[in-house]
């Protein structure tokens, strides 16, 4: 575990960056299967596609650490982070108000708000939760998770602390878990605490902090990537077949989170082996880092897409292979849609917000005091363009 790297990592790790759109994708692909009536086996593989969220967090952990800079001060992380998100955030929430109104839905606009400013998992009601654009919940989790990092990463910084940390988060959801099962309602316990509760969802994030340590220190990954993605089939298909549902026919979506969570952590620490080590994988090609840098932007958008395409289909009866093309034309629809938000919207604001705030700035206390001293200065690596999606 403690295995010293040869050489020093490159600047930017691009298996990840492709990583997210396969994360992106699969939740694009279950929003899809809950839209459209498709094929049965088709419908029952891409029910569990909600995990990309689970991907997201525990990826978000690892490159917010493995991108930390010794001296970084909490005003400037916390800047970088709202240029990050915020402008793309804001530009689909301007979008959803037309198409929810051509959608016949209601608008809830006392959430809007909350929406604008990521608070709305603070807010019991459901339904202001996932006001104007449902996927946004997430980055509301992020927002949280943005707010304890320069915390976070201060307390990672002792060697002999990290694994206790690492065996109380992994126990502390476990344990969470169990009891909230056992004694609170399937759509308390099922839904809100461990599917969108944020002080749930955090272990995730801070599992992986823990593996950017680890790998910042010079532990490297034994496993090849295709290895551990495809270790998740057999958890995956286990779910399927023999976990308990809930009301709706569902496996629930914490099951299946804790049951994946490991082979996450394997899959992003074979990928960053492979990058840091410069084996040419298939990860690296371009075409998939330019799909992984437009993830965050389909993430967005695509829900948009569905609620216009469902629109359109209302009072129609759509066979299963009628409903699959329609999928199909959508998930290449919200790419492209993704591509047009992200270059006209999401990185130039991204650019021009994070240049303005950083001139604005002072330097602060750093975030990280101490880092480079605990790490030595050999370990530490920079990936500047490494851009997590949440």
């Amino acid at each position: 575990m403690t295995t010293p790297a040869s050489a020093a990592p490159p600047s930017r790790l691009d298996s990840l960056t492709s990583l997210r759109f396969f994360a992106a994708a699969a939740v694009v692909i279950v929003h899809l299967q809950a839209a459209f009536d498709l094929p049965y086996i088709i419908e029952e593989v891409a029910s569990l596609g909600y995990v990309g969220v689970t991907f997201f967090f525990v990826l978000s952990g690892f490159v917010l650490t493995w991108t930390a800079k010794p001296g970084d001060a909490a005003r400037l992380f916390y800047s970088r982070r709202f240029a990050r998100i915020w402008p793309a955030h804001v530009a689909v929430i301007a979008l959803a108000v037309p198409v929810i109104y051509l959608a016949g839905k209601k608008i809830v606009w006392g959430a809007l708000p909350f929406v604008l400013t990521l608070t709305q998992l603070w807010i019991p009601s459901k339904e202001w939760r996932n006001a104007f654009n449902p996927p946004a919940w997430s980055l509301a989790a992020e927002v949280f998770f943005y707010a304890l990092f320069p915390f976070l990463i201060r307390v990672a910084r002792w060697q002999q602390q990290r694994l206790r940390c690492l065996a109380v988060t992994t126990v502390a959801m476990m344990a969470i878990s169990a009891l909230a099962v056992v004694s609170l309602a399937p759509d308390v316990a099922w839904g809100y605490l461990l599917v969108t509760n944020p002080l749930y969802r955090l272990g995730e994030f801070i599992l992986g902090m823990l593996l950017a340590i680890a790998m910042r220190r010079g532990w490297r990954a034994s496993w090849p990537t295709w290895l551990a993605a495809a270790g998740c089939v057999f958890p995956y298909l286990a779910l399927l077949m023999f976990a308990p549902h809930d009301s709706m026919g569902n496996v629930p979506r914490f099951l299946t989170n804790l049951a994946l969570l490991p082979f996450f952590l394997a899959i992003i620490a074979a990928a960053a082996t492979a990058d840091i080590k410069g084996r040419r994988t298939l990860l690296r090609k371009r075409s998939l880092v330019i799909l992984g840098d437009r993830s965050f932007a389909l993430y967005l958008i695509h829900w948009q897409l569905i609620l216009v395409l469902e629109a359109g289909v209302a009072g129609r009866t759509l066979n299963p292979t009628a409903s699959l093309a329609l999928a199909i034309g959508l998930l290449a629809a919200s790419v492209g849609a993704a591509h047009l938000l992200y270059v006209a919207v999401e990185r130039p604001a991204e650019r021009r917000l994070r240049s303005f705030l950083t001139r604005r700035l002072a330097k602060p206390r750093s975030i990280d005091e101490g880092w480079l001293d605990s790490q030595g200065a050999g370990n530490v690596v920079m990936v500047s363009n490494s851009r997590s999606l949440v």
